[in-house]
């Protein structure tokens, strides 16, 4: 069974379809505690959603971000998303989450001792860090002098999904590097899982993870979503356009006023010389 290449486990609304849902509990558990490299006594048992998945909800909402957000047993508090595509606010707009979910735990008259540690955690499907050779990169408060760390109480991590190579054969793989081996290529495996690598059938979750792909592929209301956001963005892309041609209109105007030569002003503009005639006609 093939599935459509853009339904896969890298795409907002089908991560937070399968990792958003109280059901899925396990599969978001396995998850942190493989990208947080947490074992033995450490690692998360259980995990309470702060915004657990409403698929109702998404129908009405075509641009919304679609985070997971979830505080484990002892109070740590995590919010994931997977981010598709590059976005000029996106740090600012990650920090800005984070204070959100570092400060929200406390309610009026709380002593600020209640506050327990904040981690975002971003999956990213390109290249942020340009400068960074590891795919796996996390920021905490230090001392930009002598660098030593001033508290962990706030977290960020990104993870870089385009610098993982699967060049290491499967049975050395950690439980993270399984990990992004089913969410850089989930969809391959979802459509012939009775044939997944061994490595990976022994991995519960990702086996989860894997069919409830399956799932969401078939899952019509998360098709709509997927088709409404698409559409959307198109529409936002459209916009942007236009008003970025109106602004070099504006100009191409103002040059013509001034006399400037049509080809001069074509360049300047990235206007085509015959859009600049069009225009001045109109101005006549």
């Amino acid at each position: 069974m093939s599935i459509d290449s853009s339904i896969n486990l890298r795409n907002d609304v089908i991560f937070r379809a399968i990792f958003g849902y109280e059901k899925n509990e396990k599969l978001l558990i396995s998850l942190l505690n493989a990208i947080l490299g947490l074992t033995g006594d450490k690692k998360i048992v259980s995990l309470t959603f702060l915004n657990a998945f409403n698929i109702k909800e998404y129908l009405k909402d075509k641009l919304t971000i679609l985070d997971v957000k979830a505080v484990d047993g002892t109070g740590v508090r995590f919010d994931v998303e997977m981010q598709v595509a590059p976005d000029k606010s996106y740090l600012q707009r990650i920090m800005y989450y984070l204070d959100r979910l570092f400060t929200e735990q406390l309610k009026q008259g709380d002593p600020y001792e209640k506050l327990c540690k904040a981690i975002s955690i971003s999956i990213l499907d390109f290249i942020f860090f340009e400068e960074e050779g590891d795919l796996h990169n996390i920021y905490r408060f230090l001392n930009v002098k002598s660098k030593r760390e001033l508290t962990d109480l706030k977290e960020l991590q990104f993870i870089e999904l385009p610098k993982f190579k699967k060049d290491k054969p499967k049975r050395d793989m950690s439980k993270f590097e399984k990990w992004l081996l089913a969410l850089k290529f989930g969809e391959i495996y979802a459509s012939d899982l009775e044939n997944l690598p061994e490595e990976l059938k022994e991995e519960e979750e990702i086996v989860m993870a894997l069919h409830e792909l399956v799932r969401a592929s078939n899952d019509d209301m998360i098709r709509e979503i997927l088709e409404m956001r698409s559409k959307a963005r198109h529409d936002e892309a459209s916009r942007l356009y236009q008003a970025k041609m109106e602004g070099k209109e504006d100009v191409a105007k103002n040059l013509l006023e001034m006399d400037m030569p049509i080809e001069k002003i074509a360049k300047a503009t990235g206007i085509s010389v015959e859009e600049i005639k069009k225009l001045k006609q109109i101005r006549k």
